[in-house]
């Protein structure tokens, strides 16, 4: 009988986190002979339209996933996700293993409970959530919070076939500061890999401006408003620079705009699609990114795969996420100590065509090559 994994996505409605299942399915159906995967018919059609040729091992069943988008349906979505999570784990094979992209927070110790008692082979996928191990303002509810306290206390005890897994080598080594050795010892990881386009099209205006963007999700997080705002004044002094902002806005839009910063329409109450934000990005000389030093120890960055997809060059805040990919991958682009530091590049910028391979680059972050190194983890903890 051959290997078999069961991918659990129980948290997500349509786009949401669509680059990263399409690119981590694809890398499980590399590792095991069988891949089923649970997910809500939404998340199936975005993924499977991503993927184009749907590999011949991996076959779709339905979850139901709520649409959280009032208090009530929240709840009904917390209860419903951890509902899903309890019957997938009753009802796999024991020679199975079981991947659950987002863990349900609220309800780990639930999971951990039924794990130990059915001898599950589990791996719980971590992400942005890992960051509020240290950061005092945490958004999350009591019972997810209750959960981080958890993992950091020392008698912490996960189950013998339990495995916790966070997206690369940089993460995984910065968590041990933060959790209980009982956790840490039970972590393994993989690269961020992402399904690569071969072509890109750009759309360059040959009109005397320098165009650049940050791309992804602003939120108002302090330190990261107060690099953007900042960074824009000080562009204020290069007249022949066009500074955008491409992807969802939670946050005062006009405030931006006071400040010079170009946004999508209608960004501020809709997610953009995939193929608006790569033709708005078709149009960037640069990609920025002014994430604040401390803000990428334990998550990784979607955004700068986005980047690299459109092969644009990126000029970025040094952060332990950035140095490592950057140590990894030097040519795509420049990390700098400070705002201060991208602005005095541009302003002394002689625009040439950069030699960067970005063929080799897509090669080495495709789900692929990442799933060569990946199964000789899930060799090593037996779960192969």
């Amino acid at each position: 009988m051959g290997s078999k994994l069961i991918y659990v996505d129980n948290t997500s409605i349509g786009s949401k986190h669509e680059m990263f299942n399409a690119s981590s399915l694809k890398m499980f159906s590399e590792i095991y002979d069988e891949v089923t995967f649970y997910s809500s018919k939404t998340v199936k059609i975005n993924i499977f339209n991503i993927l184009k040729k749907i590999p011949d091992n991996i076959s779709f069943k339905y979850l139901p996933v709520i649409n959280a988008k009032r208090r009530i349906s929240g709840y009904l979505f917390a209860v419903t996700a951890l509902l899903t999570s309890c019957y997938i784990l009753i009802k796999t094979n024991r020679n199975d293993v079981i991947f659950f992209n987002y863990t349900v927070l609220w309800g780990l110790s639930i999971q951990l409970f039924l794990s130990k008692i059915l001898n599950q082979k589990v791996i719980f996928m971590f992400h942005g959530e890992l960051e509020y191990l240290y950061d005092s303002k945490s958004p999350l509810n009591s019972l997810s919070s209750k959960a981080l306290r958890k993992i950091k206390e020392k008698n912490f005890t996960p189950p013998k076939n339990v495995y916790f897994c966070v997206l690369g080598e940089s993460i995984q080594r910065n968590l041990k500061k933060y959790v209980s050795n009982n956790f840490y010892q039970k972590t393994i990881s993989f690269e961020h890999s992402y399904i690569f386009r071969k072509k890109v099209k750009s759309k360059k205006n040959n009109d005397g401006f320098l165009r650049i963007g940050n791309i992804g999700e602003i939120r108002s997080e302090k330190l990261f408003i107060d690099n953007l705002i900042k960074f824009s004044k000080l562009l204020e002094s290069i007249k022949k620079i066009k500074f955008y902002s491409i992807g969802r806005i939670f946050y005062n839009k006009d405030l931006l705009e006071k400040n010079g910063i170009k946004t999508i329409p209608d960004s501020h109450v809709r997610r953009l699609s995939r193929s608006e934000m790569n033709n708005y990005m078709s149009m960037l000389d640069y990609v920025i990114f002014l994430y604040p030093k401390d803000g990428y120890i334990l998550r990784a960055s979607g955004a700068i795969f986005d980047a690299i997809d459109n092969e644009k060059p990126i000029l970025a805040i040094k952060n332990e996420y950035f140095n490592y990919l950057f140590s990894k991958y030097q040519e795509i682009g420049y990390l700098f100590e400070n705002t201060e530091g991208i602005f005095e590049y541009l302003n002394n910028i002689n625009q040439q065509n950069t030699s960067t391979d970005y063929k080799k680059i897509k090669h080495q972050l495709s789900p692929e090559i990442i799933a060569l190194h990946f199964k000789k983890e899930l060799e090593k903890i037996k779960f192969l």
